[in-house]
């Protein structure tokens, strides 16, 4: 769903309206088609009898939730990335709907993520096989589930997710609002934490690509071996040396949200020689993924944030190789949590504990979260990548105009 991008000129009404700056201030979140309140005007003006006809507005869980227990509610962290939330007030942004004339009735009660809505209805049980009244907890989105599968539940506690997208999200006790807003702000399952954020489109999506494009060999030989590509991926990658010899790959094959909001974005190759080859190809789509997540990274330090270790979660995270990058790139010790892909179903879990009341709070999730691995990172190694580092920054920056060029060619 947040990759459908056909409501960006509903997107671009809406920073003309209300002005980008004003909106960032207001919902900690930037102007952007990926979010509900773009979806809600496209529906308006595209297919208004269907709009017309809609009685609530509601995220994918929230309709789980209807369905349920009858009610119709929200938890903050949806509602903080749908564009519609005072991040700070943490109400819905009155002004803001009343500007874009959207009825605040369409918009379901605000809840915390740990309330019991509700109970199983019965006609919800007899279909699910549940027990008629059994407690109904709201949870919440995907990214703060996650945060609290991986237990980040404290100020400064950091976790990246590496997955198709990927991000850095940390532990903060109120919204960053960043000057260049390189990142956005959803609340935290714990209603007194909040999550910013930094969300780049394809991490691992760039890897995919790589293998099902370029790495036909690798596969072949994976299917000979009967192991997975990536295994074989990585162990070509990990003969080359860190930097691969200074070839370096922009991971914006679909745009890119953070740290550039910049939907003409492409990605690049730089650097290539005769005398390179595939697997010089897949170390630089590596790092050059991780040098993208570094600029996010610093983003929340400069917001004197103090990150000292990060957990990282998702399928990239089964991956040695890349976790040993991640550690030298960043300058951080990576944490390698028990459960990778199940963080997120593990932090549901935990915020239906505190909801009806078998934890306390979500300081459980410290004891409950079991580190399997931990890599630091090589100093070394942290000097040469920084080196490369500035010059990925550079060849985007240089990129810049040329994309937006690109983007206008009608060949």
């Amino acid at each position: 769903i947040w990759m459908d991008q056909r409501s960006i000129e509903q997107a671009n009404f809406i920073a003309e309206r209300i002005g980008e700056e004003a909106f960032y201030r207001i919902t900690g979140n930037r102007v952007n088609p990926s979010y509900t309140i773009s979806k809600i005007l496209w529906l308006r003006e595209n297919e208004p009898e269907v709009y017309e006809r809609a009685y609530k507005f509601l995220q994918s869980k929230d309709y789980i939730i209807l369905k349920l227990t009858g009610e119709y509610v929200t938890d903050y962290s949806d509602a903080s990335l749908a564009g519609l939330l005072d991040v700070n007030k943490r109400q819905w942004a009155y002004g803001i709907l009343e500007e874009l004339q959207i009825p605040i009735d369409k918009l379901p009660r605000l809840c915390a993520s740990t309330a019991v809505v509700g109970g199983i209805e019965r006609s919800a049980a007899e279909k699910t096989g549940l027990k008629p009244g059994t407690p109904v907890v709201l949870g919440g989105g995907d990214g703060a589930c996650a945060a609290v599968g991986a237990g980040v539940v404290r100020y400064g506690h950091a976790y990246n997710y590496i997955g198709a997208s990927s991000w850095i999200s940390i532990c903060a006790d109120k919204p960053l609002i960043d000057p260049r807003m390189r990142i956005f702000n959803q609340w935290h399952l714990d209603p007194n934490r909040v999550s910013p954020t930094g969300t780049m489109q394809m991490a691992g999506g760039s890897y995919r690509w790589l293998r099902d494009e370029v790495c036909r060999a690798e596969v072949e030989e994976a299917q000979r071996l009967g192991v997975d590509p990536y295994t074989v991926m990585d162990l070509e990658a990990e003969k080359v040396r860190a930097g691969s010899e200074k070839v370096i790959f922009l991971p914006y094959l679909m745009g890119e949200r953070s740290p550039w909001w910049n939907p003409n974005a492409r990605g690049v190759f730089f650097g290539l020689a005769l005398g390179h080859r595939r697997r010089h190809l897949i170390r630089a789509v590596l790092e050059g993924v991780c040098f993208n997540l570094r600029i996010i990274l610093e983003a929340f330090e400069e917001q004197e944030v103090r990150v000292e270790n990060i957990r990282v979660i998702g399928g990239g995270a089964k991956s040695r190789l890349w976790r040993d990058i991640m550690a030298s790139v960043y300058g951080k010790t990576i944490l390698v949590p028990e459960y990778l892909m199940e963080a997120t179903s593990f932090g549901a879990a935990i915020a239906a504990g505190v909801g009806v009341g078998i934890y306390k709070d979500f300081n459980v999730a410290e004891k409950l979260v079991r580190i399997n691995a931990i890599h630091d990172p090589d100093p070394m190694l942290f000097e040469k990548y920084s080196i490369l580092y500035g010059y990925f920054k550079k060849l985007y920056l240089t990129l810049a105009p040329l994309y937006r060029e690109l983007a206008s060619l009608e060949i």
